[in-house]
């Protein structure tokens, strides 16, 4: 009988089978490997991208505060000028109704009156004057009551006096503007409250 030694081919076998096992060990590590190398990559590359990401929103923030700052002075500046308008305006407020009361007053005037002083009060107005006789200080009287422009009108004193050698009637007057004379005018002469905004 024929004897056959199967010895080393089972070794030859076995060892082919621990050097497939190692290999697909070593291609299992070596695949490991190469993920986490790519993978450590990836988040590399990703934190890299956000770090520049985060360096340019930090100069965009830069610029930002900057122009912010700028925008704050603007404001400051347009208050002050805003202040400023407000104060130029509430100075021409009473121009134009200065104007057209001393108008009114001097239309009211008749020949025989003259006047020494006007004092405008803000609503009141008190004149100091002479006249040739009661009744021409009486006239004026009258004339203020009819205007449109003061109301109110009275005699605080009246007296005679002398001027030279000519002798008059020295009085003093008191009276309150009208309501619509105190609103302000435009130079057109319209009232400004007239004007729609």
């Amino acid at each position: 009988m024929i004897r056959v030694n199967l010895i080393p081919y089972r070794e030859e076998r076995r060892n082919k089978q621990i050097f497939n096992h190692i290999m697909a060990a070593v291609s299992v590590v070596g695949s490991a490997l190469v993920l986490v190398f790519v993978v450590q990559w990836f988040y590399t590359s990703k934190l890299d991208n956000l770090n520049q990401e985060f360096a340019s929103l930090k100069a965009q923030n830069q610029v930002l505060l900057k122009k912010i700052g700028k925008i704050k002075d603007l404001d400051r500046l347009r208050e002050d000028v805003t202040r400023k308008l407000e104060l130029v305006d509430s100075l021409q407020k009473g121009r134009f109704r200065s104007l057209e009361n001393l108008l009114a007053l001097s239309e009211a005037i008749p020949d025989a009156v003259w006047l020494k002083s006007a004092a405008d009060k803000g609503g009141s107005l008190v004149l100091e004057g002479f006249g040739d006789s009661n009744k021409a200080v009486a006239n004026f009287m009258r004339a203020l009551d009819k205007s449109p422009r003061f109301a109110d009108v009275r005699l605080k004193l009246i007296q005679r006096d002398r001027i030279g050698d000519m002798p008059v009637r020295k009085f003093e007057l008191s009276m309150q503007f009208e309501q619509s004379a105190q609103e302000p005018l435009e130079p057109d002469g319209k009232k400004a409250s007239g004007r729609k905004s």
